[in-house]
């Protein structure tokens, strides 16, 4: 194997998870689900939370986002395996439900309970076809064989909250993952 072939593959990162919401499908322009509730790899486990449908608003990837408020602050998480030592690079994209106050929509992702990242998205000229999704992107260095990412609205008055679509986690190696100190989960 040459060294530029080694390079290669040390760079490369494998994605381990990565779901945009599509399940269950929504039939209309969203669906409230509740706490408990099963969304394809997500459990809904706070409060409640709306998939909604591209014929809605905008959505960054496929048919379907979730706003993380339904008619009260909600949360999602989903499990999923890791291997100790290696950085996950999380990404996803963020936007807000510009439909009611406040302006600025906050919220937080979790990894194994521990924040790793505020959320925080201003909804200002935001309107249905131009949603303004931003993209986040977060690191952790997994020390067991397994992590809970949760997404979490923190938006007070609760109702319209963060908007998440197109999440995806990508194992790679410490040294590729350039300017940001990875987080221990």
């Amino acid at each position: 194997m040459s060294v530029h072939t080694l390079l290669a593959a040390l760079l490369a990162a494998t994605l381990v998870f990565g779901d945009s919401f599509e399940k269950p499908h929504v039939a209309g322009a969203y669906y409230r689900y509740a706490a408990g509730t099963q969304l394809g790899p997500w459990t809904v486990t706070r409060g409640d939370v709306d998939v909604a449908a591209d014929s809605l608003w905008q959505v960054a990837e496929g048919r379907q986002n979730i706003d993380l408020d339904g008619g009260q602050q909600g949360a999602i998480a989903a499990t999923f395996a890791t291997k100790p030592l290696l950085t996950y690079r999380i990404t996803y994209a963020l936007a807000g439900n510009y439909a009611g106050p406040p302006t600025i929509k906050t919220g937080e992702l979790r990894v194994n309970g521990q924040v790793i990242q505020q959320l925080s998205f201003d909804t200002t000229g935001r309107s249905a076809t131009d949603m303004g999704f931003t993209r986040r992107t977060a690191y952790v260095l997994a020390r067991g064989t397994s992590f809970e990412l949760e997404f979490a609205s923190t938006t007070t008055p609760a109702g319209h909250g963060p908007v998440i679509d197109d999440v995806r986690v990508e194992a790679c190696l410490l040294i590729i993952c350039p300017k940001a100190q990875a987080l221990t989960a």
